[in-house]
């Protein structure tokens, strides 16, 4: 049986070049202008408030991917309860500024006190970092992470899900 058309040639080349052909047209096609990894993290509730933050994420665009959510090693010796974090690619319209705006928003409905330097160290409800922003879901997906806590997340999902 031999392989036709444009899907069969890609497939016969390299798989990999397929895959990143696919998730660049559908990034493409859906229209959104940047792309961003961002970290979800929390010590308090965190099988309420990651899921609960994770849907408020889609009023800020459209979650593409998620990473599942793991325990990770605590950094810093503030903390009174072990972290769980995940890692989300949203496609969005906002530019970095308003988005980070958005997602204050989001952490302080979900009781984060408002951004001081000590609440840095404070155990929290959750916390919503940008990780990196791309042109495309896979410029997020292969960011090369700096936390440690990210990393961790990042390494499971990748043994996972082959991300």
């Amino acid at each position: 049986m031999t392989k036709c058309g444009l899907n069969g040639i890609l497939r016969a080349v390299q798989p990999d070049i397929f895959l990143i052909f696919i998730r660049f047209f559908r990034d493409f096609m859906q229209g959104y202008s940047r792309y961003y990894l961002l970290g979800l993290g929390s010590n308090i509730s965190p099988e309420i408030h990651i899921p609960s933050a994770r849907e408020e994420l889609s009023t800020l665009g459209r979650v593409l991917r998620v990473s599942p959510a793991i325990e990770t090693t605590t950094v810093g010796d503030t903390f009174t309860g072990t972290f769980t974090n995940q890692l989300v690619v949203l496609a969005s319209d906002f530019n970095e500024n308003e988005l980070k705006e958005n997602l204050l928003a989001i952490e302080s409905r979900h009781g984060r006190e408002a951004k001081t330097p000590a609440r840095k160290v404070k155990d929290r409800t959750i916390d919503i970092d940008i990780l990196s922003a791309g042109a495309t879901s896979s410029d997020c997906l292969s960011a090369s992470l700096e936390e440690s806590y990210y990393q961790e997340v990042q390494q499971y999902w990748r043994q996972e899900e082959n991300v």
